[in-house]
């Protein structure tokens, strides 16, 4: 389910872009499925219906959902991520938890690891 954080400095549309992708990675959105439409989707979050046809033109331009005219959007591609690397990023997060790691450090340190700043 996509959620909407008004205090993120995120755009909408890429927070739901983001989430989309998230979704699809974890498994509850797999290739060939239906995202909402996008008025059902404006009306749910409450935003602009241009805010979701952003985001979903931008994940069509991405090659991750297709559109079917007068159908809707589907998902194109499972985002090429393994399964293990899933299961691996999940045992992580979860360690992270029982360490009593808050959610926003561990994203700084990624972030961190991520720029190859102290690898």
């Amino acid at each position: 389910m996509i959620r909407i954080d008004r205090v993120s400095p995120i755009p909408v549309y890429k927070q739901i872009i983001l989430q989309v992708k998230k979704e699809i990675i974890l498994g509850g959105l797999k290739k060939g499925d239906k995202l909402p439409s996008i008025r059902d989707l404006s009306r749910i979050l409450g935003v602009n219906v241009n805010t979701v046809l952003k985001a979903y033109e931008r994940l069509s331009a991405e090659g991750i959902v297709a559109s079917e005219q007068g159908k809707g959007f589907f998902i194109k591609e499972n985002m090429g991520v393994s399964e293990e690397a899933v299961r691996l990023l999940k045992e992580v997060a979860k360690m992270l938890k029982e360490c009593k790691v808050e959610i926003s450090l561990a994203v700084m340190i990624i972030q961190e690891v991520w720029s190859n700043e102290r690898i």
